[in-house]
């Protein structure tokens, strides 16, 4: 248990960390659970106070129009990405609003970078990973088209490739038929020769 000696300095502490006084102190205070995170209202993404929204909004048309979503999902997966682009670049202006010293360029506080670097990288992984399964996406859906396509085109070409076989299958019989009479033609013939040259022997 505590003293009544640490009890007392505990008490004095507290009155000393009373939190921020000043306006621009509790403005700040009251983002800070912000800074780093999602900020939704009415379910769309928003920026915060210092942030330029027209400029997070030009984001996506960018992404919307360089990925040309096809479907619901990729329309997700690209308004995924923005967030996370959009939160990869605040880690890298909260560091350089909070990390350096403006006039040597040094770092100022180590405790903070290492945490926006984490939010950086954090960010930058979600995107890459939304950015990996779109483009699965759609290879995946496109070579489900072109397995459809492939399945219409063979479905299409199947009466012609059953004719072909047919007549396949009618010049085969025909070459047969035709190999059977020359044969009997070349036995008749045979058998023809070999009267006459009885008959020419028994005339001598």
């Amino acid at each position: 248990m505590s003293t009544q000696a640490q009890i007392i300095a505990n008490q004095a502490n507290a009155q000393k960390s009373t939190g921020p006084t000043t306006a621009e102190g509790k403005a700040a205070s009251s983002q800070n659970r912000l800074n780093h995170g999602l900020r939704y209202t009415a379910g769309h993404f928003q920026v915060l106070p210092w942030e330029d929204q027209h400029e997070y909004h030009h984001l996506i048309m960018d992404l919307l129009e360089e990925y040309a979503p096809q479907t619901p999902s990729e329309h997700l997966l690209v308004h995924n990405m923005s967030q996370s682009q959009w939160l990869r670049d605040r880690a890298l202006r909260l560091q350089e609003r909070w990390c350096f010293d403006p006039e040597t360029g040094e770092i100022s506080d180590e405790k903070k970078f290492a945490l926006y670097q984490r939010y950086f990288v954090t960010h930058d992984r979600a995107f890459q990973k939304c950015l990996a399964t779109l483009l699965k996406q759609r290879k995946d859906r496109q070579n489900m088209e072109i397995g459809f396509e492939r399945e219409k085109r063979n479905q299409s070409m199947q009466p012609l490739r059953e004719m072909h076989k047919e007549m396949e299958i009618t010049m085969l019989q025909i070459k047969e038929s035709e190999a059977a009479r020359q044969k009997l033609r070349e036995e008749f013939a045979g058998t023809q020769a070999e009267g006459d040259l009885t008959g020419q022997k028994a005339a001598a």
